[in-house]
């Protein structure tokens, strides 16, 4: 209990008056220093959201979409190749009978993948595949 007495000064006499009404006295303005205070401007930069390139969707038909080699935005040309189940199918037909029918898997452009590629500088896009 010692110590903690010792660690607060002794307080000698009644604590200081505040004024007639018992409030803070003021200091007046003619006392007080009049220097400019600099202005404090906050601005705020507004917040700039950038949406993620996304893949377009590409279907066996043209497409609008952007090259990822020249930057342009057009319709991609697309160009028909057997894949692995045109193939598959051919076989197929051929084993069942129909000789004479097995080339229709490689004629009809919905048995076969669609490769996009770009009209103007023809850098490959992407593949829709059956």
């Amino acid at each position: 209990m010692d110590s903690k007495a010792n660690m607060y000064p002794n307080m000698q006499g009644e604590p200081p008056k505040y004024g007639d009404l018992g409030a803070p006295m003021m200091i007046p303005a003619e006392q007080m220093p009049m220097t400019p205070q600099p202005a404090v401007i906050a601005v705020q930069q507004p917040a700039v959201y950038m949406n993620p390139p996304t893949q377009p969707i590409l279907g066996s038909m043209p497409a609008v979409v952007t090259c990822p080699a020249c930057n342009t935005r057009q319709f991609s040309v697309v160009k028909h190749e057997a894949s692995t189940k045109t193939h598959l199918l051919a076989m197929l037909i051929c084993i069942l009978g129909g000789v004479c029918c097995c080339c229709i898997p490689y004629c009809v452009d919905s048995c076969q993948n669609a490769t996009h590629h770009c009209p103007s500088c023809g850098a490959y896009i992407g593949t829709y595949q059956n």
